[in-house]
């Protein structure tokens, strides 16, 4: 049977939106192929990037709130990589809170994946200006939750799990887990399960990192 992938990340590209008062992604393009002249020495396409790790579909490593926690090069690849379950909760509107009511149909698929990713539909508003600004939140009795169900990692369709004073990531960080914020097309994904590839770039000492996310229904 042929397999069938889903890409689950926002296209990187200086044209992109981010977070309010972040660097926008910058392209410089180092050698061209454009630029050969007839009998001259080969021209090929290089080009280098600036980024902020927590730019588009990104991973949040516990270092990210955690002084001493860990960053990417210790994080297991099997923590990024595996079954996960997915939460639809559709239609989630501005600052919509994301409850223990609303997981509770969902405990026994997430205990066993470890992984959990929502689905609120609020990658519908990427690229109006209100995607960062009133996106819904995990709350902290939820975080709490999850880590008691044994998650050690969460993935959301909007841009941060929370807000200032951030009760979600440090629960979520503070007991190892990892963040990614920011997935794309969820809705293509048709079963409560699926195979999820998140894996970050080895940045050595980092925060965060862009990724590449992949679905797969099993």
């Amino acid at each position: 049977m042929k397999r069938c992938y889903i890409d689950l990340s926002y296209p990187i590209e200086p044209s992109m939106p981010v977070l309010p008062n972040y660097p926008p992604v910058e392209v410089t393009i180092l050698d061209s192929m454009a630029y050969q002249e007839l009998g001259g020495a080969r021209r090929l396409n290089s080009s280098r990037i600036a980024i902020g790790l927590h730019t588009g579909t990104h991973i949040d490593a516990p270092f990210h709130f955690y002084s001493d926690g860990a960053t990417f090069e210790s994080i297991p690849l099997e923590q990024c990589v595996g079954q996960t379950t997915l939460v639809r909760l559709s239609g989630r509107g501005s600052f919509a809170p994301i409850t223990p009511q609303d997981i509770l149909a969902y405990r026994k698929s997430i205990q066993q994946t470890g992984k959990v990713v929502f689905d609120t539909g609020w990658s519908k508003m990427w690229g109006d200006p209100a995607f960062f600004l009133d996106h819904p939140e995990i709350t902290q009795e939820t975080a709490e939750l999850l880590l008691e169900w044994g998650v050690h990692l969460v993935g959301v369709d909007f841009p941060s799990v929370d807000r200032p004073p951030f009760p979600a990531h440090l629960a979520f960080l503070g007991s190892g887990a990892v963040i990614i914020e920011n997935l794309a097309n969820l809705k293509a994904v048709r079963t409560e399960r699926f195979y999820l590839t998140a894996l970050p770039l080895k940045l050595v000492g980092r925060d965060g990192s862009p990724l590449r996310a992949i679905g797969e229904e099993i």
